[in-house]
Order: C-alpha cells, then structure tokens, then sequence
C-alpha cells in the first residue's frame, strides 16, 4: 500500500502555512509517512505517537536529522513553553477521548511561540475509500462520532479562531486486492461469502492500471489566537 502517492496532504498544508524553517510538533505521526514530507520542508520536527511499536517503525522510515521521535500517551511532550512554531495533528484529534479534546488543544497552544498555530487535519466524510470503511469495517472503521466531537472541540477552544475548513482529498494505492485485504481489512476471512463478494466487486470498480485507487475526503483547519 502507498498512502497519499501524490503528496496532497503536505502539499495542502504548506501552501496555506509556510513550513519552511519552523519548528514542529506532529502529534499522532504513527509509522512517519507525514512526518517524512514535514521533515523535507521544516526546520525541525518533533513526532508523538502513544504505539510504541508505530514509533519504532517510523524511526527506521524517517531518518532524517532534523526529526525526533517521542512516544507518549497524550501526543503532547513534556517540553518547555513557547516550543514551537506549529502543532500538527495529523489525523489525530479525533483519536483524543472527547472529554479531553479540548484540553489537548489548550495545551498545543501552550507550546506555541507568538504567532504559532495548531493545524488540524481529520478525516471527511466522502470518497471511496471512506465508502470501505463505512460498508465493510475498513480500516478503523466508521468514525463519524468522534470526527464530529473533534470540529465541535476546535470551535469550542477559548482564544482560537479555527478560521476556513479547507477540504481537500488524498488517496491510497493498493498493489491488489490482497493488498487492500491485508493493510485494510483483516478480518476479510471472516466475512460472510455475501460479504467478500461484495469486497471483491467494489475493489475491481476501482481498479486502474497502476493498482487499486481509493480516495479519502480531508478537512484542514489552522486555528489562530483570536
């Protein structure tokens, strides 16, 4: 599986903030694929994940020198105030227990320089591969509860505007059907026959001649001191 084979997701973040020589702080960078893309364009980026084992993984994927790995459990490191130029959660707000959604974000923006904002990038709610997740446990599944909880945290935060919602969409390229089985359903064997069938038929709609091309909605928001 290539995850965003075209680089949409930094490509759309850089061309509404200036990464360029900014410290970062990514929470929820899981196995380093935007982490990557952030390092090629920041000064510095500090990367959290609570999957120790993702963090292993996106250490050896990202060796860059101007990138740190910390697992902990809040995505939020223990580091002085005024650290950063830029707190990222990349698809992770969502991942936060809704009670404490907005205290993740008042702690982001403690860590903040004058001028730093917290960008938040959550799933949408359209394309196919959205379409798998809600027809057939894809991935991790529907997540329209908690997504929701996340814009309502942002709007909510005291002292932020989140400004303009920015869609945009990015894709996943699978090698096959095995491919998509493997990455994003698991559980594919224990599907009824009905089941597969209808995996198997929907995959070959979207079969192109580089593989199997699933698109995925996203909604950026950077939100500013008011």
């Amino acid at each position: 599986m290539i995850q965003d084979p075209l680089n949409r997701f930094i490509a759309v973040i850089n061309s509404h903030f200036n990464l360029a020589g900014k410290r970062v702080l990514e929470v929820g960078c899981g196995k380093g694929r935007v982490t990557r893309d952030l390092a090629a364009y920041a000064r510095q980026v500090v990367a959290t994940d609570p999957d120790a084992e993702a963090i292993a993984t996106a250490r050896l994927a990202v060796p860059a020198d101007n990138v740190s790995f910390i697992v902990t459990a809040d995505g939020l490191p223990a580091v002085p105030p005024a650290s950063f130029d830029a707190v990222l959660y990349t698809l992770s707000l969502h991942h936060v227990p809704e009670t404490e959604m907005v205290e993740s974000l008042q702690k982001a923006g403690q860590l903040l320089r004058p001028g730093g904002v917290i960008i938040v990038v959550e799933p949408g709610d359209g394309g196919s591969f959205n379409e798998a997740k809600q027809r057939f446990g894809a991935g991790s599944g529907d997540e329209g509860p908690m997504k929701e909880a996340a814009i309502q945290a942002m709007h909510a935060l005291p002292g932020w505007d989140p400004g303009e919602t920015i869609p945009f969409q990015t894709h996943f390229l699978f090698d096959d059907e095995q491919d998509f089985c493997r990455s994003k359903l698991p559980g594919y064997q224990d599907l009824s026959e009905m089941e597969q069938r209808a995996v198997m038929t929907f995959l070959r709609e979207h079969r192109t001649d580089a593989g199997i091309l699933l698109s995925s909605d996203r909604r950026l928001n950077i939100l500013t001191r008011d």
